[in-house]
């Protein structure tokens, strides 16, 4: 069996497209890589707009002609440790043996 050189050229071109169009920059291996790319994106865009959709709720519940007491009283207690003088705290031990945030930074100034 011979082959001529036009057969053997056109051999050669058509192997030469086919690797690329499966495994070239814009081939079906990058384009799977894309499609997975895209659905990681997505899930992203997706918890970030929840996220956006809670705060804008929390915005909502202190602004305006309402304020929400119990709302703004829990933002309080959670984000400056706000206590009553008349309550009791009590940590859970594995809060209480790790150093605080900003132990560090009081010693430094020190």
């Amino acid at each position: 069996m011979k082959f001529s050189p036009m057969g053997i050229a056109l051999l050669g071109v058509i192997a030469y497209l086919s690797y690329h169009a499966i495994s070239g920059d814009q081939g079906l291996s990058s384009w799977s890589h894309l499609q997975d790319e895209i659905r990681s994106l997505e899930e992203d865009r997706n918890i970030l707009l929840e996220k956006k959709e809670r705060l804008n709720l929390q915005i909502a519940r202190l602004s305006g002609d309402f304020i929400d007491d119990d709302f703004l009283e829990e933002l309080v207690r959670q984000k400056f440790h706000f206590v009553y003088a008349d309550e009791f705290v009590i940590e859970p031990p594995e809060l209480t043996s790790q150093p605080r945030e900003n132990e560090d930074l009081f010693a430094l100034s020190n």
